[in-house]
């Protein structure tokens, strides 16, 4: 079951072995691969071919594409592009195009900010239209195999190139007097939803305080029911973040004193001329992918890769594509037959789906891949979490022994815990390693069980 390199890798495979017969696998699955990076020598390997739901360790091979095909200068960019003539009176006798480009950490503030560059260019009201451009990606809205019933959570929002506030509002109520109903307010502020208030302050009897929207019937209307003792506030997904979007940009546009009568959807023409550009570097969306976990970050990083392809719309299906090209290339860097592939299924870039599956080895090898290419290294390294420090990590492993050394991503969902990155171990050595553990009747027990392999990994007494 192990293989050995030289040093420590004895001791490490015995304690590893040791784990594999605690409780938790009675029933649980695990798969485990570790690769001692600085001998360039496998360390321990159980059970690595099989295939898995990887979660959010998915984000760790979505990443790794998305920074070796754009590279790490790479910027998603929103646009504003005009067409017409301007006239010495200001006035736009022409169009607008607001175009998006999957900018997943677009805010409230960069709306602001891009809207105030119209008037430096010149303009001060439109004849033509205002138009939105979302070409950028096909309109599915959701990944493949996202559960039906995760809709109004803030983590599954309903992605476009156009985006705002992670396609989110927050809903925050606040008690008034004892009987009456509750103050509640959202913000960013918009027509695009409306506020049902059922609540009451400072009364058990009207149950509970639940915070929802009416998703069954794709609706934006927003339920705030039950007892309000105290201040709360929760983010809830809008159906759908480009019109969100958009009604936020007309509707602030005309509060800015900017003149225009016609709003509608379109696709820039090539006669149009870029007029302003928010730029996002690469570098901010891998970090939220990787250190926050973010679904939307890594779903724009899975959709830049497939518009690199130069299509007229990017999809799903194109960024398989070119996830599939990198695993390719590693299939035969990495000793197997050249021009296969590790079997796999590769649905959505974030892992909310459960359609996904992996081994750990095919992931160890990407790990290795990022490795062994400082560039993207040097942003993966410092993006993943650090053990006892931040991220999803922040709580784990945070003894003086451990802390920092494990840098890694954390996925989780129904009955599956994962764990992949890299560690520092006590002789000195990086390591690359993954921990898949499936049919999991508790999480937290996964995770336990996993600090405490890593712990072997680095050669750490438990």
């Amino acid at each position: 079951m192990a293989l050995c390199s030289v040093g420590m890798a004895q001791n490490v495979s015995a304690d590893i072995d040791r784990l594999m017969n605690d409780a938790l696998l009675t029933t649980a699955d695990a798969s485990l691969a570790v690769y001692d990076l600085t001998d360039d020598a496998m360390l321990y390997s159980h059970r690595a071919d099989k295939l898995c739901r990887p979660a959010s360790v998915q984000k760790v091979l979505t990443t790794v594409t998305a920074l070796n095909r754009l590279g790490t200068d790479y910027t998603l960019d929103t646009e504003l592009y005009i067409t017409g003539v301007l006239g010495p009176d200001s006035i736009l006798q022409g169009n607008l195009y607001v175009v998006g480009g999957f900018d997943s950490e677009f805010t409230s503030a960069d709306m602001d900010r891009l809207i105030a560059t119209i008037p430096t260019i010149g303009i001060r009201s439109i004849t033509g239209s205002i138009v939105a451009d979302i070409s950028m990606a096909d309109t599915t809205y959701w990944g493949s195999g996202w559960c039906w019933d995760d809709a109004p959570a803030a983590f599954q929002p309903y992605y476009s190139p156009l985006m705002i506030d992670k396609g989110c509002v927050e809903v925050t109520v606040t008690p008034t007097t004892a009987g009456a109903a509750a103050s509640v307010t959202c913000t960013p502020a918009s027509s695009w939803y409306e506020i049902d208030n059922h609540t009451v302050c400072h009364d058990e009897t009207a149950g509970p305080l639940r915070i929802t929207r009416d998703w069954k019937h794709g609706s934006n209307r927003i339920i705030v029911s039950g007892n309000v003792e105290r201040s709360h506030s929760k983010k809830l997904s809008l159906f759908t973040s480009d019109r969100h979007f958009f009604v936020l940009f007309t509707e602030r546009y005309l509060r800015s004193g900017l003149g225009a009568t016609d709003f509608r959807y379109g696709v820039r023409p090539n006669e149009a001329r870029l007029v302003a550009i928010m730029q996002r570097p690469i570098i901010e969306v891998v970090e939220q992918a990787l250190k926050k976990s973010d679904n939307l970050s890594a779903e724009a990083l899975f959709y830049h890769t497939a518009a690199a392809n130069g299509k007229p719309y990017a999809s799903a299906t194109d960024a398989v594509m070119v996830t599939d090209s990198l695993l390719r290339t590693l299939y035969s860097s990495y000793g197997n037959q050249k021009g296969g592939i590790y079997p796999h299924k590769t649905v959505d870039g974030s892992g909310l789906s459960n359609y996904n599956m992996m081994s750990a080895h095919m992931l160890l090898d990407v790990l290795r891949y990022a490795y062994h290419h400082p560039d993207i290294y040097d942003i993966i390294s410092k993006a993943l979490p650090y053990s006892g420090v931040d991220g999803t990590l922040k709580g784990r492993m945070g003894t003086s022994s451990m802390r920092g050394r494990i840098v890694a991503k954390t996925g989780s969902m129904t009955g599956v815990s994962t764990l992949a990155g890299y560690a520092h171990a006590s002789n000195g050595h990086v390591l690359a390693f993954v921990i898949m553990n499936q049919n999991v009747p508790k999480l937290s027990q996964a995770r336990a069980w996993q600090d405490k392999v890593c712990r072997a990994i680095c050669g750490i007494s438990q």
